[in-house]
Formats: structure tokens, C-alpha cells, sequence
């Protein structure tokens, strides 16, 4: 899926457990190659990652992400990047 935050256009992939269909994983590209935001993106997709792999929802993630103005849109990148997979991927029932 794509994401564009700031002008700037993300491809995001996510991963999903075979059995149940629950995210586990999260990637996205789009920053330079070798530029900060490139590494601090990885850093950031392998925290979401582990959090979505300790079954933490979505939804959850993208209510705790900072906000410009009351509850407005996300302040970072990050934030719009959960808000999207909050978005798109369905609440999953509990086993």
C-alpha cells in the first residue's frame, strides 16, 4: 500500500501470519536511501513489528502516535503509518 505524508509518497508492506491473518510485520520505503529518515524508518518498522508480533492492535498503537492540534493529523510519518494500518488491517479477535 502507498502512504503520503508531507508530500512525500511511502510504499508500505506488512506481513501477515499465515493462520490467523494478524499483521506481524511492517516495512516502508520511500526516504533517500542512506538518509536518516531511511534508517530511522527501519528503526521504527522493526519497533511496530515487534509490537504487532506481541499481538498490540493497530489501533492502539496509532491512538498513542502524537497529534497536530486536537486530535488532528499525525505529527510524523510514524504516526500516519499506523494510523494506516489501523485503518487498513481489521481488528483481530483474541484466541
Amino acid at each position: 500500500m502507498d502512504l503520503v505524508y508531507d508530500g512525500t509518497l511511502y510504499a508500505v508492506t506488512v506481513g501477515f501470519q499465515p493462520d490467523t491473518g494478524e499483521p506481524r510485520e511492517v516495512f516502508t520505503h520511500g526516504a533517500r536511501v542512506g538518509s536518516n529518515m531511511d534508517a530511522i524508518l527501519d528503526d521504527a518498522c522493526i519497533l511496530l513489528s515487534i509490537l504487532l508480533q506481541h499481538r498490540v492492535e493497530p489501533a492502539a498503537l496509532a491512538r498513542s502516535m502524537g497529534r497536530l492540534g486536537r486530535g488532528g493529523q499525525a505529527a510524523s510519518v510514524i504516526g500516519a503509518l499506523t494510523d494506516q494500518l489501523a485503518e487498513r488491517v481489521p481488528r483481530q479477535g483474541r484466541s
